[in-house]
C-alpha cells in the first residue's frame, strides 16, 4: 500500500527560489498593491480611465477576434487551465506538494483580495462608464482589487518550483493574460489588475518561503526519529548482551541512508531515513 508519507516530497529536483528572492518578491507585491491602493485613494485615476477605454473599447475588426480569445479567461478557463497545471505537476513530481502549494496560494490570494474589495468598494466600469462595453455577465462584487488576477497570478508563482523551465513562463502569462481580459471583458480597471497582481506575487511569495522552510523542519524530525530508534536499538543490544543474547544480526542497528531531491541553492527535500530493525 502506497503512504501518504511517500506521496509528500516531490520524486525529482524542484527549483525553489532564494529566500531573499522570495523576500523580494514579496515586497514588490506589497509595494505594487500599496501604490494601487493609495493611487485609488487620492482619486488619481484619469490615466487608468482612459487605459481602459483604450483596452475595452476596440475596433469591431479586432473584437471579432479578441472576444472568442478572452473566453479562455473566464472563470471556466481558468478552472480548466489550472486543474491541468496541478495535474501535470502532480504526475511530473509524483507529489501531493505542488496541490497543496497551490491550493494555499489561492486561499491567501482569494482572501486578501476579497479583505481589500470590502475596504475599497470600488464600482465596476460598466457601473459609471457610459461607454463601456460590457461582454460577459454582470459581475459579482466591488471592482478592487481583481481577485481573478490575484488567483491566477499566485498559483502561476507557487508551481513554478514543480513545473519544467518552458512552462513556468507560460503559466505566469496566462496570469498576465487573465488581467487583460478582466478589462477587455469590462469589469475591471487596469488599476484593479494591477492591484490583484501585487496580493497575487505577495501570496505567491509566502508559499515560497513556506516550501524552503518544509525540508529544514522535515530533517530535523526525521533526525529526531533516527536518534530515538537509535537509541532504541542499542538499548535492546545491551540487554541483549547482558542476557548473552546479543544480536549476531550485522544489519540490526544499520541506518539506512536517506535519500534527497535537491531543492535548488544546497538545499535537499528529505526523505525520512528508516533504521533496519531485526526480524
Amino acid at each position: 500500500m502506497i503512504s501518504l508519507e511517500s506521496w509528500w516530497w516531490p520524486k525529482r529536483p524542484v527549483r525553489v527560489p532564494r529566500a531573499r528572492t522570495a523576500g523580494l518578491l514579496a515586497g514588490l507585491g506589497a509595494a505594487l498593491f500599496g501604490v494601487s491602493a493609495v493611487l485609488l485613494k487620492t482619486g488619481t485615476l484619469g490615466w487608468d480611465e482612459s487605459l481602459f477605454r483604450l483596452l475595452n473599447e476596440v475596433p469591431a475588426a479586432a473584437a471579432s477576434v479578441l472576444t472568442p480569445l478572452s473566453r479562455l479567461f473566464l472563470p471556466a478557463g481558468i478552472i480548466t487551465v489550472v486543474a491541468l497545471i496541478v495535474v501535470y505537476a502532480l504526475a511530473r513530481n509524483r507529489s501531493i506538494l505542488p496541490v497543496v502549494a497551490g491550493a494555499a496560494a489561492a486561499g491567501v490570494a482569494w482572501l486578501l483580495a476579497h479583505v481589500a474589495k470590502a475596504i475599497a468598494d470600488r464600482l465596476r466600469p460598466y457601473q459609471v462608464t457610459a461607454d463601456s462595453v460590457l461582454r460577459q455577465q454582470p459581475a459579482h462584487g466591488t471592482s478592487f482589487p481583481s481577485s481573478h488576477t490575484a488567483v491566477t497570478l499566485a498559483v502561476a508563482i507557487a508551481l513554478v518550483p514543480f513545473l519544467a523551465r518552458p512552462l513556468a513562463p507560460a503559466g505566469i502569462g496566462y496570469a498576465v493574460l487573465t488581467g487583460w481580459s478582466r478589462v477587455y471583458l469590462g469589469v475591471h480597471y487596469p488599476l484593479d489588475i494591477l492591484g490583484g497582481a501585487g496580493i497575487g506575487m505577495a501570496a505567491a511569495a509566502v508559499i515560497l518561503l513556506a516550501l524552503r522552510t518544509l525540508p529544514r523542519r522535515a530533517g530535523r524530525a526525521a533526525n529526531g526519529h533516527n536518534a530515538a530508534d537509535s537509541t532504541e536499538s542499542r538499548e535492546e543490544d545491551s540487554r541483549g548482551r547482558a542476557d548473552g543474547t546479543a544480536s549476531c544480526d550485522p544489519s540490526a542497528a544499520t541506518p539506512v541512508r536517506p535519500r534527497h531531491w535537491r531543492l535548488g541553492a544546497g538545499q535537499a527535500w528529505p526523505q525520512r531515513a528508516a533504521v533496519r530493525r531485526r526480524a
